[in-house]
């Protein structure tokens, strides 16, 4: 089907950026105060950063992702589970969930 050959493509880069001190929540609700400073530090992304890659496609069997130019499947049950709840969908036979209790 021609319908069925389209492929989207999405390629994001980010700097990598450090925490040196973690934000550890709010000291004052009502004013927005941190319980701490924090402070992090942002690498330049000329030298050091993140590129992810996602396409999509309904002649792929899954979605694929590439983080930094390599294939991640851990991250196809993520997008399983969000086409889950987005569509209403039943998962497929081999879809697990994991529980966090």
């Amino acid at each position: 089907m021609a319908s069925q050959k389209w492929v989207r493509m999405v390629t994001a880069q980010t700097p990598t950026n450090i925490a040196v001190i973690k934000y550890w929540g709010k000291r004052d609700e009502t004013l927005i105060l941190p319980i701490n400073d924090s402070i992090s530090v942002t690498l330049d992304p000329d030298h050091l950063c993140t590129t992810t890659t996602v396409a999509v496609s309904p002649a792929f069997e899954s979605d694929r992702m590439w983080l930094n130019g390599k294939v991640k499947v851990r991250f196809l049950t993520i997008f399983t589970f969000c086409r889950i709840l987005l569509f209403g969908s039943p998962p497929p036979p081999s879809f697990c969930v994991a529980k966090w209790d």
